[in-house]
């Protein structure tokens, strides 16, 4: 029975410190997957990182947490500080920005992926929406992106997603991993966080799932306290996808990793590159007991 995993890399490009955690995690053979916020501070310089790792996957990770690629020139999004207006907090806020200067923005940082990254991302997800928002990012993923809508949720995520059918047999389920609801990544509860009992704690069956959980194994710095709600977690989670547990488990529970598309698409890219140099995590290396 194949164990297929990926473990997607997420907010890449955040800030200079969180993408220096992450960059050891790709570099540990651990990360398959990168998703990518390209409104974010630090995505330039990432992007350039990773033109130099084509065994990844790359993802549109589209938050909207920092400043439109196109600044003042999409007004119905920008503040007077030249920040998305809703930031983390103000959802509501979205409603007020038009199809065209949505349409501009997202176009914008499609050409910035190309630019720096030599290409489009391989997945995104759309948006179920009517906000006229949504319905111009939605109109550029499915101009851009070759693979969307690809996944389903397991039983335990409270939101029920559903694979479009032409990649329904592909079997690529989303795994939840969120703390719980009542506690989420309150710092009161930080002594309790615990990713790697997450990580190790999935059940393949004969149905040959393809696993994946969204982490973020980065470094925490000032920006992101002051911003984001997951701030010390990421440390914890940087720690368990480096950790020699979390290798020891994929090693004795031949688990193959895997990106995106390799899932998608029936190709070998990951475990080539772990192949290629020597990993442990390489397929091939593990020794049948």
């Amino acid at each position: 029975m194949r164990k297929r995993l990926i473990y997607r890399v997420d907010d890449v490009g955040y800030t200079p410190a969180y993408d220096m955690g992450v960059n050891l995690v790709f570099d540990a053979g651990t990360g398959c997957s990168a998703d990518v916020m390209f409104d974010a501070p630090h995505v330039i310089e990432e992007l350039k990182i990773l033109k130099e790792k084509p065994w990844l996957s790359i993802g549109w990770h589209r938050h909207l947490w920092e400043s439109p690629v196109l600044g003042d020139k999409v007004p119905s999004m920008v503040d007077e500080e030249g920040r998305f207006k809703w930031r983390h907090r103000h959802n509501e806020f979205r409603k007020d920005v038009t199809y065209e200067d949505a349409l501009r923005e997202f176009e914008a940082e499609m050409r910035l992926c190309y630019k720096y990254l030599g290409r489009y991302p391989d997945i995104a997800s759309l948006m179920d929406s009517d906000l006229p928002m949504e319905k111009a990012y939605n109109e550029v993923v499915k101009k851009y992106i070759p693979a969307y809508n690809i996944f389903s949720t397991d039983d335990k995520t409270p939101r029920v997603r559903k694979a479009d059918p032409k990649w329904a047999d592909k079997n690529i389920i989303s795994v939840h991993i969120q703390p719980d609801k009542d506690k989420g990544f309150d710092l009161k509860y930080f002594d309790e966080y615990d990713p790697l009992s997450k990580m190790i704690n999935l059940k393949w069956t004969e149905k040959e799932e393809i696993y994946f959980y969204g982490w973020h194994p980065g470094f925490c710095d000032a920006h992101i306290m002051a911003e984001s709600r997951c701030n010390l977690h990421r440390c914890k989670e940087h720690e368990a996808a480096v950790s020699e547990e979390f290798k020891k488990w994929i090693i004795e529970n031949h688990v193959e990793l895997i990106n995106f598309r390799d899932a998608l698409y029936g190709t070998d890219e990951f475990q080539q590159h772990l192949k290629e140099i020597n990993s442990p995590l390489w397929i091939g290396n593990m020794t049948e007991e």
